[in-house]
C-alpha cells in the first residue's frame, strides 16, 4: 500500500515537471520568436533605410540621361548642367540691367525667379530637354571639332571672349587690348556702348599670357557676382550660385562661342574668298499724287480716278526733270504726309521689297527702284495701289566683305552641324521633357504691306523708342530632336 502511494506521488511529480518544463518550453520559443521577428524587422529595416540611401544618392544620380560620342550625362550632371545653364542666365540679366533705365528692373526680376529654380533642382526631376539637349549638341561639337578639324577652345580663349563682352560694361576691356578677340573695342571718352549685344565676330587669337587673362576676368567675376547677391537681397533671399558657377558657366558659353567661331573660319577660310557686290538694301524717296479709291469701285470709275490726277503727277515729273530739288518738292508737294515729313525718304528694303520695319513695298515700287542707278529717278510715274509716284534711289547698300565672310560662314556652319548627327547618335535613357515652344511653320508669315500713303494728322508722330536685341545665347539650334 505504502509503495502504491509513493509511486502515485512521484508519478504526480513527474506529470507536473513535465507540464511546467512544457511551459517553460513554450514561453522560451515565444521569447526567441519575438526576439527573432523583432531582430529581422529591425535587419529588414536597416537595409530598406540603407537601400534608399544608396539608391536616391547613388543609383539615381548615376543613371544615364543621354549618351552620344560615348559620354554618358548622368542625372547628377544633368542637375550640374542645369545649373550652369542658370547661371549663364543670370549673368546675361545682370549685363544687361548694368545699362539702366527702363529695361534695367525687368532684368533684375528675372533673377529671383530663376533662383528658385536653382533651389528645386534634384536628380529626382524629369530632365529639362532643352539643356540635354544643349550638352547634346556641345559634346557632338567639341567631338567633330577635334577629330575633322584638329581644334579645340582652351580657357584663355574662352576668357577673352568673355571679356570682350563684359569688359565692356564692367570696365576691364580697356586694359585688355592683348586679351580680346579680333574687333572694335570701346574708345576712352567715345561713344557709350548700345543696348544691342552681338556675338562677338571671328575666332578669338589666345592671349600669350594667359595669367594676365585669368587676372582681368577675376574682377568682372567678383562684380557679376556682387550684383547677383545685391540683387536677390532686395527680395529678402540669400543667393544659392557661388562665384565658381558663374565662373564655369560664362567659360562653357564663351568656349562654345569661340569652338563654333573656329570651325565656322575653317568651314569658308578668309583666302580666297570673294566678296558680291550684288546690293543687299535700297534706300530711297518719293513725290506720291494720292489717289483714293472708294469700296467697290469698279475697273471704269479706278481708271478715272487715277487718270484725273495723273496731270499733276506729270506737272510734278517734269518739275523734277527740269532740275527742281527733289526733297524740297516731296516736302512741300507729295501727298504721302508721313514721309514728306523727312522730304519724301522712305524705309529701306531689299530686292524682294521687304523693308527693315518688316513690311513690304508695293511690287511695282520695288520693280521701279531696281532698274535704277544711285542718285537717279524714274523717268515714267509709277502707278501702285496708293496713286502716283516719282521715285529715287538715294542709296544702295553693299555689306562689306567682312559682314558678307560673317554671312557666309554662318551660312556654312548651320549647314555642317546637322552633318555630325548621323557620326554622333544620340541613345537617350530617360526622354527629356521639352520646354513648350511655339511649333515652327513651314511658310513665313506675310509681311504687311508698306503704307506708302500717309494721310495728313495733326497728332505728333510718335517717338521712336530704343528696343533691345535679345541677349545671343550660344547653344545653336538643336540638331537632334530627343
Amino acid at each position: 500500500m505504502t509503495q502504491s502511494k509513493n509511486e502515485a506521488r512521484e508519478q504526480a511529480r513527474r506529470v507536473a515537471y513535465n507540464r511546467d518544463h512544457s511551459r517553460r518550453g513554450r514561453e522560451e520559443r515565444r521569447r526567441r520568436l519575438v526576439i527573432i521577428t523583432t531582430f529581422s524587422a529591425i535587419i529588414i529595416s536597416v537595409v530598406a533605410a540603407i537601400s534608399g540611401v544608396l539608391y536616391d544618392r547613388v543609383y539615381v544620380p548615376s543613371k544615364s540621361v543621354a549618351t552620344v560620342a560615348g559620354q554618358s550625362l548622368t542625372r547628377s550632371g544633368y542637375v550640374t548642367e542645369k545649373r550652369l545653364n542658370l547661371a549663364s542666365q543670370i549673368a546675361q540679366n545682370i549685363l544687361l540691367a548694368s545699362f539702366g533705365g527702363q529695361f534695367a528692373e525687368r532684368f533684375k526680376q528675372q533673377n529671383p525667379y530663376l533662383e528658385t529654380e536653382v533651389a528645386a533642382l534634384s536628380v529626382a526631376n524629369e530632365p529639362d530637354g532643352v539643356v540635354v539637349q544643349q550638352w547634346v549638341d556641345r559634346v557632338t561639337l567639341e567631338k567633330a571639332a577635334a577629330e575633322q578639324y584638329n581644334i579645340s577652345a582652351d580657357e584663355g580663349m574662352a576668357d577673352q571672349a568673355f571679356i570682350h563682352d563684359y569688359g565692356q560694361v564692367f570696365g576691364a576691356a580697356a586694359v585688355a587690348a592683348d586679351a580680346t578677340p579680333t574687333g572694335a573695342t570701346p574708345t576712352p571718352g567715345g561713344k557709350q556702348p548700345t543696348m544691342t549685344i552681338r556675338p562677338t565676330q571671328g575666332a578669338p587669337t589666345a592671349s600669350p599670357d594667359a595669367a594676365k587673362a585669368g587676372t582681368l576676368v577675376a574682377p568682372i567675376l567678383d562684380q557679376i557676382f556682387k550684383n547677383y547677391v545685391d540683387s536677390l537681397k532686395e527680395v529678402g533671399s540669400t543667393g544659392i550660385l557661388t562665384r565658381d558657377d558663374f565662373q564655369q558657366a560664362l567659360r562653357l558659353q564663351y568656349g562654345r562661342q569661340v569652338l563654333i567661331e573656329a570651325i565656322k573660319a575653317k568651314l569658308v577660310p578668309t583666302e580666297g574668298f570673294t566678296a558680291s557686290l550684288e546690293p543687299t538694301g535700297y534706300q530711297t524717296s518719293q513725290i506720291l499724287v494720292r489717289v483714293d479709291v472708294p469700296e467697290n469701285a469698279t475697273e471704269a470709275e479706278i481708271q478715272a480716278l487715277y487718270d484725273a490726277k495723273k496731270p499733276k503727277a506729270l506737272e510734278l515729273l517734269a518739275k523734277i526733270q527740269g532740275g527742281a530739288d527733289f526733297g524740297k518738292t516731296a516736302a512741300s508737294e507729295s501727298e504721302d504726309f508721313t514721309s514728306r515729313k523727312k522730304d519724301g525718304k522712305m524705309d529701306s528694303f531689299d530686292k524682294t521689297g521687304r523693308s527693315v520695319a518688316g513690311t513690304t513695298f508695293a511690287p511695282e515700287y520695288v520693280a521701279a527702284t531696281l532698274s535704277l542707278k544711285e542718285g537717279g529717278v524714274t523717268v515714267d510715274l509709277i502707278k501702285t495701289s496708293f496713286g502716283w509716284h516719282i521715285i529715287k534711289l538715294n542709296a544702295m547698300t553693299v555689306p562689306t566683305k567682312d559682314d558678307q565672310l560673317a554671312t557666309a560662314r554662318t551660312a556654312a556652319f548651320e549647314a555642317w552641324m546637322p552633318t555630325t548627327t548621323t557620326k554622333y547618335p544620340v541613345t537617350y535613357a530617360v526622354q527629356p521633357t521639352e520646354t513648350a515652344v511655339a511649333a515652327p511653320t513651314t511658310v513665313a508669315p506675310v509681311a504687311p504691306t508698306a503704307a506708302l500713303g500717309g494721310y495728313p494728322t495733326d497728332t505728333p508722330e510718335p517717338a521712336v523708342t530704343a528696343t533691345i536685341a535679345p541677349f545671343p545665347t550660344m547653344t545653336p539650334t538643336p540638331t537632334k530632336q530627343p
